[in-house]
């Protein structure tokens, strides 16, 4: 829904959604009956649960174990070099968490030059 009707809404992840619908939204998907409809004109609402999940995941989504290298591949001056660094690192990233940095990357404005 975000891909489809939040691209274009401004301050996707910027502006917050209201408290209320925010929670009635979470807990709509914790109980796996979100009406879509019901949310399909408040882009925000969804875009604010997204970063909440993001927010309460037990680990960080680019995990604790690959930190180091992260950072050492943030750390390489030559662009190609880094590219490759963090391109290994996505590629030991468990397969959740990959799968969530490829919808994710998504909303980065030149996302179809990345390919992961």
């Amino acid at each position: 829904m975000l891909l489809e009707c939040g691209m274009q809404e401004e301050g996707l992840f910027r502006v917050a959604p209201s408290a209320s619908k925010l929670k009635k939204l979470k807990a709509a998907l914790d109980c796996c009956v979100v009406d879509v409809q019901e949310y399909s004109a408040d882009p925000h609402a969804i875009a604010g649960a997204l970063k909440s999940y993001l927010r309460e995941l037990p680990e960080p989504l680019m995990t604790f174990e690959l930190y180091d290298e992260w950072i050492q591949a943030s750390n390489i001056q030559e662009q190609d070099k880094k590219l490759q660094a963090l391109w290994n690192a996505c590629e030991k990233l468990p397969k959740a968490n990959h799968n969530n940095i490829r919808y994710l990357i998504k909303f980065y404005p030149s996302y179809q030059n990345i390919k992961i």
